[in-house]
């Protein structure tokens, strides 16, 4: 039943306000996960961003690290947190901006998308080192990125939601659904098309595409299933539902390759919070831009 011939094309040329990714995030993403890496290398791609050095060195500082001295520059802020962690607050500062801004097409107020999203990251990230199945900081970044394709989407949508949410409560199916179904395509297949325009590797790309999915995944990826296992957690919990908050479905082989079981995911809730209040001193920080 796809109601429009709007393509995916069209959604990524036409949307005001596209979000973006600065190059130097883009640079440090690359950078950190290369094999000659130096502090000096990534502290120099961030350096590229005035404003992407100036949110790094704050949030270097901020409570979260609990550091016993200021960190004054970039090199340092790499040498004393690691690379992979200061890739991820430089990917934190470049998405916050606009993924803190309410999505009218999924009836998310203002950070409710940051809030998911966020979730999803330190869950991935958790699923990850529980399990070993991932590289856990790889699976926090992939997991913050999931959900793009809806900041894209949402403006496209917002006309059409009476008519989705109706569906959803009548048919019992998830939003990712719903919207194959009235448009021929969802937002990971936006979020995943985005992704190739910024030239984000792959593995995150994969993450994207197959979040809700993971078992169409070939082959198999545990980054994938870990972002997949998180979102599910997430949404259980509760953190930025918005309209598309209806159903979630766990897919037994993402727990399977990844080692978890329905159980262990349960259990794993009470750390999920404990570890995301950790992360308040974090939020607090970027909410002052």
């Amino acid at each position: 039943m796809v109601t429009t011939s709007l393509t995916i094309e069209d959604i990524v040329k036409k949307t005001p306000d596209l979000p973006t990714i600065p190059a130097a995030a883009l640079a440090v993403m690359r950078e950190a996960d290369s094999s000659v890496s130096t502090a000096h290398s990534v502290a120099a791609q961030i350096a590229q961003d005035q404003a992407l050095t100036a949110r790094v060195l704050r949030l270097s500082n901020s409570a979260y690290y609990g550091l016993s001295r200021q960190v004054v520059d970039l090199q340092e802020a790499v040498v004393v947190l690691g690379m992979r962690c200061v890739r991820n607050l430089a990917v934190v500062a470049a998405t916050y901006p606009w993924m803190s801004k309410p999505l009218k097409g999924y009836m998310l107020a203002p950070k409710q998308m940051w809030t998911h999203s966020f979730g999803v990251a330190v869950a991935a990230q958790l699923v990850a080192k529980k399990t070993g199945s991932a590289p856990d900081e790889t699976s926090f970044i992939a997991g913050l990125l999931h959900n793009i394709g809806k900041v894209a989407l949402s403006i496209w949508l917002e006309n059409k939601l009476p008519m989705m949410m109706n569906m959803a409560i009548k048919e019992g199916i998830p939003f990712d659904e719903l919207e194959r179904k009235v448009l021929g395509f969802d937002h990971a297949d936006v979020g995943a098309f985005l992704g190739e325009q910024w030239n984000l590797p792959k593995i995150f790309i994969e993450a994207i595409h197959y979040h809700h999915r993971p078992d169409e995944c070939i082959p198999p990826n545990s980054v994938v299933d870990c972002v997949h296992v998180g979102d599910y957690l997430t949404m259980a919990m509760g953190f930025g539902l918005g309209g598309d908050g209806l159903r979630y479905d766990v897919s037994e082989n993402a727990l399977a390759r990844i080692g978890l079981s329905e159980t262990d995911v349960d259990e794993l809730t009470e750390d999920f919070v404990k570890e995301y209040q950790k992360y308040e001193s974090l939020f607090e920080e970027m909410s002052r831009d």
